[in-house]
């Protein structure tokens, strides 16, 4: 018997039930999201870092271009200025002397040589281009004297064999029987003015041939930077008249680095030049202390007849701070100081105070020839000390700026 088929009943239709996520892929989309958030954010940042850098740079290099602006114009412009002025004021000092030797006349002239001599100090702060080119400091200041071919040459115009011109010393003599020190020999004893009567006429002529030279040769290293047609026209008058040629305007070069017209690549070579010598004529100064101002003989030092070493030595190093702030003062804007402020203002602090410091330390010291004193010895390690302090503050000054990125290339052959 076959057993009745059973009704065929229709299942019904599964429902599915929506999966929930896990906690664990909770975390996988969280730590997803971290991701992409820190990529998202880095290139951001990135991108706005690229932004900031840029921005940086070009301030940067805005402000290196008005520091090398103002130092030129405040610094070695107006130091050329003063330097020919004085000397000037020399020369009109021992042409009035040689018209009347009195005792006040050749006062007059030994001061007017004296500040002459303090402002030629500074030039040593851009002893670089001009000065490198032509060697006005030799022409002008160049050591060690000739005194015996002094001496003859004065017999020579005593016994008529010899007119001097400024324009014959300039030109057929050598450096070593004209400049300062040439004038110091006739004007100076023992760290004192001559007696007037002393000097005899034809040593007096010596003397203001000596002085003119000296003031047509400071109108030229004056002429070398600004240019000779943007000197007042007296002086390129009396340019021409001492047979001197034109110049063009290194200044203009110093300037505007890395522009037509212009050797120099980039601001960095100017900004070398800056620091660097300033940084030399420290190490200069220091090897003067441990030179001349240990010794107890005059003749150890440039200024023998003058004992002017000490002053020479403070003069040099005013000369690095009137460069390192930007001008003398009143006429100050941007300057190295800034530069350095900007990386790092505790060192600029330090070199200011050891600026003033060393020169303090110097002019302590006084005439080194003078009466034995038993503080002498003391008081030129001090003065070493503090050169050799400022020396390696500015050392550390010259990477911190001269090799900012901003000032790109840093070699003179950079491409």
């Amino acid at each position: 018997m076959k057993t009745p088929a059973k009704p065929h009943t229709s299942a019904k239709p599964h429902k599915s039930k929506r999966r929930l996520p896990t906690a664990q892929s909770l975390v996988r989309i969280a730590v997803l999201l971290v991701l992409a958030g820190i990529v998202c954010a880095g290139l951001l940042l990135y991108r706005d870092e690229a932004v900031r850098t840029t921005v940086q740079d070009y301030l940067t290099a805005r402000k290196i271009d008005k520091v090398i602006v103002d130092y030129t114009d405040n610094v070695v412009v107006r130091t050329l200025a003063d330097v020919a002025d004085k000397i000037a004021a020399l020369r009109d000092a021992t042409v009035r002397l040689q018209a009347e030797p009195s005792e006040a006349a050749m006062r007059a002239a030994t001061d007017a040589w004296r500040a002459a001599r303090a402002q030629w100090q500074a030039i040593y702060t851009f002893a670089y281009g001009p000065n490198a080119f032509y060697d006005f400091d030799k022409q002008i200041a160049s050591w060690p004297l000739d005194r015996p071919m002094i001496d003859h040459t004065i017999a020579e115009m005593a016994a008529g064999r010899l007119q001097l011109t400024s324009r014959y010393l300039r030109e057929q003599q050598y450096s070593t029987l004209r400049g300062f020190f040439a004038a110091e020999y006739l004007l100076f004893r023992d760290g004192q003015p001559r007696k007037a009567g002393d000097l005899g006429p034809f040593e007096l002529q010596y003397l203001t041939a000596v002085t003119r030279a000296m003031a047509e040769e400071s109108l030229d290293f004056q002429a070398a930077w600004v240019g000779t047609d943007r000197l007042p026209a007296p002086a390129v008058a009396a340019l021409t008249e001492a047979g001197l040629r034109p110049r063009t305007s290194y200044a203009e070069e110093f300037k505007h680095p890395g522009q037509p017209g212009s050797r120099y690549v980039s601001p960095s070579i100017p900004l070398q030049e800056m620091f660097q010598e300033s940084h030399s004529v420290v190490e200069d100064a220091c090897a003067m202390i441990e030179e001349m101002l240990a010794s107890d003989d005059p003749k150890d030092s440039e200024s023998r007849y003058s004992r002017n070493v000490s002053a020479d030595i403070v003069n040099r190093l005013k000369g690095v701070e009137t460069a390192y702030l930007g001008g003398i003062e009143g006429v100050r804007r941007h300057a190295q100081a800034d530069l350095v402020a900007n990386k790092n203002s505790v060192l600029d602090r330090r070199i200011r105070i050891s600026l003033a410091r060393a020169q303090h330390s110097v002019a302590a010291v006084g005439d080194p020839y003078g009466e034995h004193r038993e503080d002498k010895e003391l008081k030129v390690r001090r003065a070493m000390a503090a050169c050799t302090k400022l020396a390696d503050n500015f050392a550390s000054a010259i990477p911190v700026v001269c090799l900012d990125p901003a000032s790109k290339p840093w070699a003179a052959y950079g491409r």
